[in-house]
């Protein structure tokens, strides 16, 4: 895939929740910040959607794309880490899924899904 640094020009938050628990026993969570990162969108075709059987699951989803980073692939493992994005899509959200881009200079795609949806694909496993 061919993607050049002027294609990250929104800037998103990587972040890990951090659980606080009330007089009342309830616990509230906030995310604290790790660091900002920039990134693009990322758009699949209709026809790469229905090959890769994933039309279903991706249809609410935001996918992006990033530099390379090892903090992404734990997140996808780890739903403490969330990202959020500015507006229109100004949402807190667990990585769903990754393709990592191991190679020098390289941009993982990132399967976003907002926080407390499930992870896994309906009808695929």
């Amino acid at each position: 895939m061919k993607i050049t640094l002027e294609r990250l020009r929104y800037r998103g938050s990587f972040n890990k929740q951090k659980a606080t628990e009330l007089d009342n026993g309830n616990f509230v969570y906030d995310n604290e910040k790790v660091f900002d990162f920039y990134f693009g969108y990322y758009k699949q075709s209709l026809s790469q959607s229905v090959s890769s059987n994933a039309f279903n699951y991706l249809k609410d989803k935001v996918t992006i794309v990033v530099r390379h980073s090892e903090h992404f692939v734990i997140a996808t493992n780890d739903t403490s880490f969330t990202i959020t994005l500015p507006k229109p899509n100004d949402k807190t959200y667990n990585i769903a899924s990754i393709n990592p881009d191991y190679e020098v200079n390289g941009y993982d795609v990132l399967v976003l899904s907002t926080v407390g949806e499930t992870t896994s694909p309906s009808g695929l496993g």
